[in-house]
């Protein structure tokens, strides 16, 4: 399944009955986060469904599907040795980033779980401990993007031709051309580390976990003058800004931006986590392991042995005795896919600049088409006057990036349905170039609508 991000400002009476299919009205948000600059608070509300499930529910289910791997002998409780069988809250958090409940931190004895000595566990008492210890809850983190301010001053240092320590309108307009030079790797994109050398992007990943109660600074200056903060409860109707902001992650697609203030720019999207990938790699390494460690080998440095699971033993012998069948091994596989398939990141990155508005995919690189269009892009930001652009008026822009797992990348993944174009693609702008279409030049000018030497995915369409 793939997750993509709703953000609704509003909805036509259409879209609304097709949205109450999939999430019932009383439904509460999964999370409420407060945007606040100065003193004009504005609410974010995230809500959540998996597999058309309310995220709490979806949850609700991961944890019960756990309860029945390790309930061998199905009485509906747990004794301590079918407790070994539970993944702990720890690895439940951890299998954001790993794809799998790692055996770590595992539950030592039922009074962990159970209030009672003796008593076994229940379904419901399973739900409570990974709730309290933080599993299955909605991962926010948050990062400073690392080189805004020299990106900014290299973007500033390459267009201002008439070094005036500013940008006009026929700067801009001439920026494809100013910044053909730095294309060192001749991709047709201009990266971050062609214009800031060894510069990495975003350069932080979003560590820094917003729990509930906690707030976080995203003030460019660290004036506080713009902090998020992550509610514990709905605040009342009076104390917070009419409008408000609503973050719905479904199976659809449908961005627009939230202008929150004249001071900050956000933009939310989706992209593909790395969870189904580093899934199928455990599969496949699960399936070509060894089932016991191989014995101590008196050729030094043989590289010739086979990987043992014998790891997953004790995380899956569900009839203990010491021997994983394939029926044991594909049942915990299915609990570990239930268990990554609910594991969503929201990545908040702060602190950017005058290179996240122009790099509209965020793929960290400006190609050839956000270069033409720069000018309208900082225009419709506000942060024109004139011909030239006011510098002290590029906001601070945040994103806001859902994905299964931390994401590999921050671009926003390309919306052609056209197979030629995906392939031909090949810098993943989302326009094919001349030099990367392979066909006919006389096929690239039909297809070419607008004659701009791009063409497009909505050209490609009509193509096809």
């Amino acid at each position: 399944m793939r997750m993509f991000l709703i953000v609704m400002l509003s909805l036509l009476a259409t879209e609304r009955e097709a949205f109450a299919q999939l999430v019932k009205p009383a439904q509460s948000p999964t999370a409420l986060l407060e945007l606040r600059e100065a003193d004009h608070p504005r609410l974010i509300q995230i809500q959540v469904t998996v597999d058309q499930l309310p995220y709490d529910a979806y949850w609700t289910k991961t944890f019960d599907a756990i309860f029945k791997f390790a309930d061998c002998n199905s009485d509906g409780v747990l004794s301590e040795e079918e407790l070994r069988l539970v993944p702990s809250a720890r690895a439940v958090r951890l299998s954001l980033g790993s794809a799998f409940t790692p055996p770590v931190a595992s539950i030592q004895s039922l009074n962990e779980i159970a209030a009672k000595e003796n008593q076994k566990c229940s379904r419901e008492q399973l739900r409570t401990y990974y709730l309290n210890h933080g599993a299955g809850r909605l991962q926010i983190g948050s990062g400073k993007l690392a080189y805004t301010a020299a990106l900014t001053a290299a973007l500033i240092q390459t267009l201002d031709t008439d070094l005036d320590g500013r940008l006009a309108q026929v700067e801009l307009q001439k920026a494809e051309t100013a910044l053909k030079r730095l294309d060192t790797n001749d991709d047709e994109l201009i990266g971050v580390g062609e214009l800031v050398p060894n510069a990495t992007y975003p350069g932080n990943w979003a560590a820094k976990a917003l729990r509930p109660g906690l707030e976080i600074d995203l003030s460019s200056a660290s004036d506080n003058s713009l902090v998020l903060k992550h509610l514990l409860t709905r605040p009342a109707e009076n104390a917070i800004e009419k409008t408000d902001w609503r973050i719905n992650i479904t199976d659809q697609l449908a961005d627009q931006p939230l202008k929150v203030t004249t001071n900050a720019h956000c933009k939310s999207w989706s992209v593909a986590g790395p969870q189904q990938d580093l899934f199928k790699q455990l599969r496949e390494e699960i399936a070509n392991a060894a089932a016991e460690p191989p014995p101590e080998s008196t050729e030094k440095g043989s590289r010739t042995r086979r990987s043992s699971r014998a790891w997953l033993t004790p995380l899956a012998d569900r009839d203990s005795n010491g021997i994983l069948s394939q029926q044991e091994i594909d049942r915990w596989l299915e609990v570990q896919q239930q268990l990554i398939h609910g594991q969503l990141l929201i990545s908040v990155y702060h602190g950017g600049g005058l290179f996240e508005l122009l790099d509209t995919n965020h793929d960290a690189g400006l190609s050839v088409r956000e270069l033409r269009s720069a000018w309208q892009t900082l225009e419709s930001a506000s942060c024109t006057a004139e011909n030239h652009i006011e510098l002290n008026r590029v906001p601070n822009v945040l994103l806001f990036i859902v994905s299964q797992g931390y994401p590999d990348s921050l671009a926003r993944p390309s919306t052609s349905e056209v197979e030629w174009f995906r392939l031909m693609d090949r810098n993943q702008d989302g326009d094919v170039s001349r030099r990367e279409f392979t066909g006919s030049p006389t096929a690239f000018d039909r297809l070419d609508q607008n004659h701009d030497s791009l063409i497009s995915p909505d050209e490609a369409e009509k193509d096809n």
